[in-house]
């Protein structure tokens, strides 16, 4: 992307950062989710429900029958993998989620490795108990189905501070790059050109991040 375009892409960020900085506030808000003793199991959960689509939020998530079904208390109360494995997929196609197999197949494996974690204060321990951003992100890609953008956003949604100069990027973020031909040869490379981007704008990588996931259309040029 040349000198102009970033201006350009700079104006439009500090434009739709001034009108919405109501809504960046409210997101900020989630922080305090992270007292929530079942805050990583949650946050996985919600992870798998969104992913490749985020309409599977509101089967899943936004649906108390469904979640209720998946919590962990549900699934320690199943005797055998194999039924186990059967009700979470019944579940995942229950509340209409993208790819429910595959994804029930990354709730078991992850629902495993909490129990071996020693459940769900203890993962949740573990994973607050690294130090630094990249520690945080290498411990959450050790759960099935969790690569660099939901390690990344895991923590994003409520507003960690050590993932407050950090973009998960997604589909949308994609869409909004390839606008601006910009090409991503990797992900750490296109962060860090967005993170380069949100500092020109006065923005933190997070402000910048959400902003895109929320207005997307709004950054796209044709």
């Amino acid at each position: 992307m040349n000198k102009n375009s970033q201006a350009r892409l700079i104006e439009i960020i500090e434009k739709v950062a001034s009108r919405e900085a109501k809504k960046l506030s409210e997101l900020k808000s989630t922080y305090n989710d992270m007292k929530r003793d079942d805050f990583l199991w949650h946050y996985l959960l919600q992870s798998f429900s969104t992913m490749g689509n985020s309409r599977g939020w509101y089967g899943l998530i936004g649906n108390k029958e469904n979640y209720n079904e998946l919590k962990l208390e549900v699934l320690q109360s199943i005797h055998g993998a194999s039924e186990r494995l059967e009700h979470i997929e019944d579940i995942c196609a229950k509340a209409k989620i993208r790819m429910p197999k595959r994804k029930a197949a990354f709730i078991e494996g992850c629902y495993k490795k909490i129990v071996e974690l020693g459940g769900l204060f203890s993962a949740k321990e573990a994973l607050f108990s690294k130090e630094g951003r990249n520690a945080k992100i290498k411990f959450l890609k050790g759960f099935p189905g969790i690569g660099d953008k939901y390690a990344r956003n895991i923590m994003m949604d409520v507003y960690h501070e050590d993932f407050r100069y950090s973009i998960a990027i997604d589909d949308r973020i994609k869409k909004i790059l390839n606008s601006w031909n910009y090409e991503i040869r990797n992900y750490d490379e296109a962060e860090q050109f967005l993170l380069e981007i949100a500092e020109r704008a006065k923005l933190n990588g997070w402000e910048l991040d959400r902003l895109m996931y929320n207005f997307k259309d709004e950054f796209i040029v044709n």
